[in-house]
């Protein structure tokens, strides 16, 4: 009963702070993706219902199995749309773009749970490999996720082999994070992510990913002690970069053309 009660005031108070209300897609952004011809729609179906991913082909042998695919995840009010205005194929031909939505955003049915937000990553590639008639891609993975989304591109790391992990303001603790904007709600939160154990679960691996953070000294949603706390773990082995200037949001554009690099192991 104390379970059910807890649900149901998360039902009336995660609204208020995005978390549930549906985020509808932006017609703008969809009709974008719809002017490639060679961009795909997946759809997939997981215990939440019906939900689409978007697959961008890479420039050079776009209809043929990708050899590098670069999994992006929004943060909890964006879209995996909002995506588009950062990607230019040009810069890696030989990159193809999987963009996520989670249950409830965009196309997708169903209520976001944080904690289940990879099966949609599966799903996701799962539905690829169909299209290309194939049981499993033997692509070698790239993942970006911004703010919230970079506990569901831990999340699949920890799942799924992959060369590199970029985190963009990341968050240490969901708990923590959602205590910033309301002390109730972090109380009342039924699941917890911790960036902390999955990064160290990472980086116990034989073969561990490249994990690469980028924070904004102005940042007051996610402030940049997060992102060089997961940094200490292991000064080693995970690349920090901090900028003065940079906030939560235009750290995106201000340093979209390194992001990228650094996913694609280009960093000059």
């Amino acid at each position: 009963m104390m379970r059910i009660a807890t649900l149901l005031l998360l039902v009336v108070i995660l609204p208020l702070g995005g978390c549930l209300k549906p985020l509808p897609n932006d017609p703008q952004l969809l009709a974008q993706f719809q002017q490639r011809p060679q961009n795909l729609r997946l759809e997939f179906t997981t215990e939440q219902g019906r939900q689409v991913a978007y697959y961008l082909p890479p420039l050079q042998n776009p209809d043929a199995p990708p050899q590098r695919i670069a999994i992006l995840y929004p943060g909890i009010n964006s879209l995996a749309l909002g995506w588009l205005r950062f990607i230019n194929l040009e810069d890696y031909p030989n990159t193809a773009y999987l963009l996520i939505d989670y249950p409830g955003r965009g196309l997708s049915a169903g209520v976001m749970r944080p904690e289940e937000n990879y099966r949609n990553s599966l799903g996701a590639l799962k539905a690829l490999a169909e299209h290309f008639g194939v049981t499993q891609l033997s692509a070698s993975l790239r993942l970006l996720g911004h703010s919230f989304g970079t506990g569901a591109a831990l999340q699949f790391a920890c799942l799924r082999p992959a060369e590199r992990v970029v985190l963009v303001a990341p968050f240490n603790d969901l708990k923590q994070a959602v205590r910033r904007q309301s002390w109730l709600l972090s109380l009342l939160m039924p699941s917890q992510i911790d960036n902390r154990l999955l990064i160290r679960q990472l980086l116990a691996e034989p073969q561990p990913p490249r994990i690469i953070i980028l924070h904004g000294g102005r940042d007051t949603t996610l402030p940049i002690a997060m992102g060089r706390e997961l940094a200490q773990l292991d000064p080693e082995k995970i690349v920090f970069h901090a900028f003065a200037e940079d906030d939560h949001v235009d750290i995106l554009s201000r340093r979209r053309k390194l992001i990228f690099q650094e996913l694609n192991g280009q960093v000059e």
